[in-house]
């Protein structure tokens, strides 16, 4: 189980992360979604290890950054731009942290074969990392998180640079398969859809701060509710839409008289709009029809990072 309690990150005049609060529960893959600079990486570097909170803590299944030992053999992080040794070939790098992981001569081997050839990597076994591309040096960094097969993963962007074949490779074997429920994961994108296809619950963060978290279920019922509300008149009038006004937290209202609608966001579309309806027919409204346009999960993300009115 991942945990963070109340960590506070500031690098000269940039918070980075605001009182961050976060719990990732045991053998579940979780995605922190946000903008570049929303604070992904930081907390990633200080769930690794790299970098120190000035105030809160990290812990990995209940242990610290004061058992650095402990907690990085049951660790495997993929940080973004990941340094390689480049005068090494593949195999005397991979080897070399195969040692550090104190694994045997002949699972060592039995591994690295089985990752080169999974992440397409076994025609360059005896080549040196600094003539890889930066999508080969990208396979290179997922497979020597993987060597020790920790029981924890920290995944910063872990499809960026890859092509689409590889990325698909990627995310079912760290994502998805066998190691489905057997590992806690952590993964950090900027990218939705990627979150939606592999997490099992999210947390969007911005500016060092969570904003929203849950499941995919639970944020849709969420939101869902929220969204853009047409209601088509017979003949519209000008006193329609102070009937409309009148309900305080509809907002956005539009009227249109070449089509005789007028429109509004609701921020509970199912609580406001039988008011609403009920006033305009009073009124003698004569109403043709009422469109409900819930709000998509892009368009919550969206507004919540205040990329949308």
């Amino acid at each position: 189980m991942i945990r963070i309690e109340d960590i506070y990150k500031r690098f000269g005049t940039v918070q980075a992360l605001d009182g961050l609060s976060l719990e990732v529960p045991a053998g579940k893959v979780f995605g922190l979604i946000g903008p570049n600079g929303a604070g992904k990486t930081t907390t990633i570097r200080i769930l690794a290890g790299l970098v120190r909170p000035d105030a809160g803590r990290a812990l990995l299944d209940g242990l610290g950054q004061d058992r650095p030992i402990e907690t990085r053999r049951m660790l495997g992080a993929l940080i973004e731009q990941p340094g390689l040794y480049g005068k090494l070939t593949l195999v005397e790098y991979l080897t070399f942290f195969s040692r550090l992981y104190d694994l045997e001569r002949k699972q060592a081997r039995r591994r690295i074969q089985d990752l080169c050839e999974l992440l397409d990597l076994d025609t360059k076994s005896r080549e040196r990392l600094q003539g890889f591309s930066l999508g080969m040096k990208q396979k290179v960094a997922l497979a020597r998180i993987l060597l020790h097969d920790p029981p924890i993963l920290l995944l910063d962007e872990p499809t960026a640079g890859l092509d689409p074949l590889i990325t698909k490779t990627v995310r079912e074997h760290l994502l998805g398969g066998d190691d489905r429920g057997r590992k806690t994961i952590l993964v950090s994108t900027h990218n939705l859809d990627e979150a939606a296809r592999v997490c099992d619950e999210i947390a969007i963060i911005h500016k060092g701060r969570i904003l929203e978290k849950g499941s995919w279920e639970e944020l849709r019922e969420r939101h869902a509710s929220r969204g853009r509300v047409v209601i088509h008149l017979r003949e519209l009038r000008e006193t329609h839409g102070a009937l409309v006004r009148q309900t305080r937290t509809v907002s956005e209202l539009l009227l249109d008289p070449d089509r005789n609608t007028l429109a509004y966001t609701a921020a509970d579309a199912a609580e406001t709009n039988p008011g609403i309806i009920a006033r305009l027919a009073a009124a003698g409204a004569d109403i043709v029809s009422v469109e409900v346009e819930g709000t998509s999960l892009e368009e919550a993300y969206l507004r919540l990072i205040g990329g949308l009115p």
